[in-house]
């Protein structure tokens, strides 16, 4: 869920927005796994997710194998929240959920921010071509992103790494 930001995101901005939404549903997810003692690694639903995240960005005139890295990065971003969060609810129980939330409604969630993370990659595209712009460019969006969406240690970490793809030529 979009966050009200008194800062004005451009393209490079609503990118790392929704990264960042993207990190933080997998919170919901921890606390899925935490309640049903599922594994953080779920190999087969990873591979439907990149797969499905590479088709959609061919038929948008996107690099298919660049959109792949890129979601992948989203993938081990979550894996690291998820872990962290499971480690933080096992040192304390007291603060772990006491429901977990819905499966469905986090992968319809999960599905919706792929078609605006994708969506986003294209309105950079050509911006991200250039190195040294669009690390500036990224660096600008991250620093209010982060910052409005209050991020602990543990989310910023997450945010490096779902990040770290968005400069690389596709």
């Amino acid at each position: 869920m979009p966050v009200d930001s008194p800062v004005e995101l451009d393209d490079f901005g609503s990118l790392v927005d929704l990264a960042v939404q993207r990190i933080l549903v997998s919170d919901d997810v921890a606390a899925t796994k935490y309640r049903s003692g599922a594994p953080v690694e779920d190999l087969l639903r990873e591979r439907q997710v990149l797969a499905e995240a590479g088709r959609r960005a061919a038929q948008m005139g996107l690099d298919r194998e660049f959109a792949i890295r890129f979601f992948r990065s989203q993938i081990d971003a979550s894996k690291v929240v998820q872990r962290g969060m499971l480690a933080r609810w096992q040192a304390h129980p007291e603060e772990a959920p006491s429901t977990p939330p819905d499966l469905q409604s986090i992968r319809e969630r999960l599905d919706e921010l792929t078609d605006q993370l994708l969506e986003q990659l294209r309105s950079t595209q050509v911006a991200r071509r250039h190195a040294s712009l669009c690390r500036t460019r990224l660096h600008e969006a991250r620093v209010p992103v982060a910052a409005v969406h209050h991020l602990d240690a543990l989310h910023r970490r997450a945010l490096d790494l779902a990040t770290e793809w968005i400069c690389s030529a596709d």
